[in-house]
């Protein structure tokens, strides 16, 4: 099965980077996957695109150029889809039930890395988190 995941066409919406799923990173609340990602992209705090009025399907782009090396950003937004999933059970355990499925996802809207990367970070994310929940089980066996 594959599931294409875009936000602005209500195609899987709920597991997008710009979905409402509310964590905190430190002591700073995060909306969105898509708010911690801007706000941290750069490698450092970038205030004024965390304070901007963020809402479940807005992107605002940060201004302070985007930290690629050793695929820092990369791990940056898996770090914030695991943080979001962990802060939010019931879809954590919706998606953990999709990657068990084997569904493969997709983001075929997207123009730059992410058309290809975003689905492979969130597979890894939903398997890390089925591997969790394994263990967790045993442990309590």
């Amino acid at each position: 099965m594959i599931m294409n995941i875009w936000y602005t066409t209500d195609e899987n919406a709920w597991l997008s980077n710009l979905a409402y799923r509310p964590f905190f990173y430190g002591r700073q609340y995060y909306t969105s996957v898509e708010q911690a990602y801007q706000s941290w992209k750069s490698g450092k705090f970038d205030r004024y695109t965390y304070s901007r009025n963020w809402s479940a399907g807005r992107k605002i782009q940060g201004n302070k150029g985007t930290k690629t090396d050793n695929d820092w950003n990369l791990v940056l937004m898996g770090r914030f889809i695991y943080m979001s999933f962990e802060a939010n059970p019931e879809q954590a355990e919706k998606l953990v039930e999709l990657v068990r499925k084997g569904v493969t996802f997709t983001h075929v809207q997207d123009r730059g890395i992410w058309k290809r990367m975003f689905p492979v970070v969130l597979t890894a994310v939903g398997k890390f988190l089925m591997e969790q929940d394994c263990k967790q089980r045993a442990s309590q066996s």
